[in-house]
């Protein structure tokens, strides 16, 4: 209001209302409108027309002064001084509660941004982790944490729970991007796997191993459904089929080595050889060792290092 009389010192309180909250000012409809549209008719409305109004009241007080001249409302550097000093006098506990409070909802809100179709029991455990959230984290919150608080056992088992909707949510992800096409066959095999790993989540703060049977439920696949399913099963290329002839060897946690060691053992008699034993008593059969060291790719094989030994 200040800087809106110093930039017109003839306006009013209606001038005021016009530019501000133009939902406030009523025009007359029976006047006819002048082609510069000036003077403006009209009047208040009724909350603007009231005796005991607090914007008339702040109008009548307040003096005109440029806004470039008013003390700000905002001082950066002041409250960045505050941020400082509470960082500084934050105690260690107050810290961690703060920090585990965030990781929580920020993971929460992450595993619940995932796409999972329309599963309803994938919805529903979401909506449940955040209401389990919220008495286990509210401790947290006030800074009630003591020695003796249920509250560490209160988030380790949150943390359980947390893990469970997570393999939960991996399956429902990867159900709903693998049959897109067939969304009735992926809301089938869900129920399936949700009833079949709900028993085994456990109500405490370890999971119930005492059912240690292997989810092999199967599923009728529709006429309309069987291309999508077949689709999941690509035919290896030709070169894929070629590269398990080049291939080195087995695959190690589904990557193939980089280095091979090759070794070929010999026996034969070496008395005569250069390594034979001094003591006569020894074996005339020992055993030679070649070692050779291959490296690179399927289909650029090298020996690195070949080793003779004599053992």
């Amino acid at each position: 209001m200040a800087a809106f009389k110093a930039a017109n010192p003839d306006a009013i309180f209606e001038d005021f209302i016009r530019w501000h909250s133009p939902a406030d000012w009523l025009e007359d409809p029976e006047v006819e409108k002048s082609k510069d549209n000036w003077p403006p008719r009209g009047h208040l409305s009724k909350r603007m027309s009231e005796s005991d109004n607090l914007w008339r009241e702040l109008w009548d007080r307040a003096h005109a002064l440029a806004a470039s001249e008013q003390k700000p409302l905002f001082d950066p550097n002041r409250e960045g001084e505050k941020v400082i000093h509470y960082l500084e006098t934050l105690r260690p506990h107050q810290l961690l509660a703060q920090m585990v409070c965030t990781a929580f909802l920020a993971a929460a809100d992450t595993v619940n941004k995932t796409s999972y179709g329309e599963l309803k029991q994938m919805e529903t455990k979401m909506q449940q982790l955040y209401l389990t959230m919220a008495p286990a984290l509210k401790p947290l919150e006030a800074n009630r944490l003591s020695a003796d608080s249920e509250t560490i056992e209160d988030l380790k088992r949150q943390c359980v729970v947390f893990g469970h909707v997570e393999n939960l949510l991996t399956v429902a992800a990867s159900l709903h991007r693998k049959l897109v096409q067939a969304p009735r066959l992926a809301v089938e095999i869900f129920i399936d796997f949700y009833n079949f790993y709900i028993p085994r989540m456990g109500t405490g703060l370890e999971e119930d191993y005492s059912n240690k049977k292997e989810f092999d439920t199967k599923q009728i696949v529709w006429n309309n459904e069987r291309e999508v399913v077949s689709s999941m099963f690509v035919p290896p290329t030709a070169n894929q089929s070629w590269r398990k002839v080049f291939s080195m060897g087995n695959l190690l946690n589904g990557h193939e080595p980089m280095v091979r060691e090759i070794i070929f053992s010999l026996h034969d008699g070496v008395s005569n050889n250069h390594y034979a034993a001094p003591n006569a008593s020894v074996s005339e059969q020992e055993i030679d060792t070649y070692r050779m060291y291959i490296c690179g790719t399927s289909n650029d094989l090298r020996v690195s290092l070949s080793v003779v030994s004599c053992d």
